[in-house]
């Protein structure tokens, strides 16, 4: 969904209420429709909690993963040790640099 337009009126209001710049973009997103707009309820804010919290296990658990991409194709994977990371990173800092 686009984020709607905010009236003035709207910006002074949520300037006044304690709303951040980008609250209308989560409060779409998470909220539930309401008959004239959103409303975040708690139930919501719990379940993108959970949510967040099975993202966050999920990319602790790739730290040190690697996919070797050829050609737009994943061509193997492997878990990298510590030596192999150094220097896959400094190779990429080397190339950034030279760019």
């Amino acid at each position: 969904m686009t984020v709607p337009v905010v009236s003035k009126h709207a910006l002074a209001r949520m300037a006044q209420r304690g709303f951040q710049a980008d609250d209308t973009d989560l409060i779409i997103l998470f909220g539930t429709p309401v008959e004239d707009g959103f409303l975040v309820l708690k139930k919501g804010c719990q379940a993108v909690e959970r949510e967040l919290k099975r993202l966050q296990d999920r990319v602790r658990r790739l730290s040190g993963k690697r996919l070797v991409v050829e050609a737009g194709r994943v061509v193997t994977a492997y878990r990298a040790g510590k030596g192999t990371e150094r220097k896959l990173v400094r190779a990429a800092e080397d190339r950034e640099l030279a760019a």
